[in-house]
């Protein structure tokens, strides 16, 4: 008996050339199922699209072209399909097994905070949808959301672990009294603190540099540098750029987002992360003071906590710990597969406490 090489379609639309954290870790889960022995293909509105700001040499194929093909079948076929799609599962290849990858549980019921896209109660329905095989999540955090909150059964949920370039990010090079931030989310908290600090007598030999639409050699070349990363994101699904920003060696100062929760307990249990409530902009500017003094009384004992800290999350969120989460995911959801695939729900929806 012939067994068929299982195909992941991944929806990666529409085209988006901004940095976005959650677009790379897409393209790097399919690169890890094509090392598997998988043929992983994306989905994208134009075949010939790439972001451009980091490195990826996946097939494609364009969405008009991949909605006239005739060779899918459930047999063979799973589709991947980003949380915030929820609002066209039923009508996104009717038939096929479908995988969320769920990589901010925050957007589960929409992108906006202010309304929801999908009555939430209709949302959690769709989580045990007959076509849904598998939900992957990428923190802790959101592992309990979707396992307590959602309820759905720990056998439908796997942990992804993200995996850190870390051949690029990494140490390197002398740091300097700076502090990097990216102030692409909650820009108003991010020039509030920015302009608070700026005003501080104590921060005229220190420099804040912005991350904006950089490679990303570029964003690794100046966390390098800085001796700080702020991070302002919030909500987040595990917040990227606070695990890049350790593995160069920089202290954490800001928002988890409580996706980024496990990381910046990391980098307190080696001394060189605070997290800041969300909104408390004096907090930022009290964990600036104490790395400040801190600089100034032990500057060497900083240094050698930051490396520590650096080789520890370059350890836990390494290419092979994330190939490693793969591997046990894949053995979950393709078992299912080749049994048969069928509903495997948790407990009904009004067993769910409020």
């Amino acid at each position: 008996m012939t067994v068929l090489k299982k195909r992941y379609w991944f929806a990666l639309h529409p085209d988006i050339a901004s940095p976005i954290g959650g677009v790379k870790q897409a393209h790097r889960f399919a690169e890890v199922l094509a090392d598997c022995g998988r043929e992983a293909t994306l989905i994208q509105e134009n075949a010939d699209f790439h972001p451009g700001w980091f490195v990826s040499r996946l097939p494609t194929i364009a969405l008009d072209d991949w909605r006239q093909r005739k060779d899918l079948s459930p047999a063979q076929d799973v589709v991947v399909l980003p949380e915030t799609f929820f609002k066209v599962f039923d009508r996104y290849a009717p038939g096929l097994p479908k995988i969320i990858l769920n990589q901010n549980g925050a957007y589960s019921f929409g992108l906006n905070s202010r309304k929801a896209e999908m009555a939430p109660a209709k949302v959690l329905e769709l989580y045990r949808h007959p076509e849904l095989l598998h939900v992957l999540c990428v923190s802790e955090h959101d592992q309990r959301l979707l396992m307590r909150g959602f309820g759905l059964a720990g056998t439908r949920i796997s942990r992804l672990l993200n995996g850190i370039e870390t051949d690029v990010f990494c140490p390197a090079g002398t740091k300097k009294l700076q502090i990097a931030y990216m102030p692409r989310k909650n820009g108003r908290d991010a020039s509030v603190v920015a302009a608070m600090l700026k005003a501080q007598p104590w921060f005229s030999e220190w420099q804040l540099v912005p991350i904006r639409n950089c490679s990303q050699f570029e964003v690794a070349a100046i966390l390098q540098q800085s001796m700080a990363f702020m991070a302002f994101g919030y909500p987040e699904g595990f917040g990227l750029p606070l695990a890049e920003a350790l593995a160069c060696g920089c202290a954490l100062i800001g928002y988890s987002g409580l996706g980024g929760r496990e990381v910046f307990d990391l980098a307190t249990e080696h001394d060189v992360g605070l997290e800041v409530a969300y909104g408390d902009w004096l907090g930022f500017i009290e964990a600036a003071i104490a790395l400040d003094r801190s600089l100034r009384r032990e500057k060497a004992a900083v240094l050698k906590a930051l490396l520590k800290a650096s080789k520890a999350v370059r350890t836990r969120y390494s290419k092979e710990a994330m190939r490693q989460s793969v591997l046990d995911g894949l053995s979950r959801w393709e078992q299912k597969l080749s049994d048969g695939f069928s509903v495997d729900t948790a407990a009904p929806l009004s067993a769910i406490a409020p």
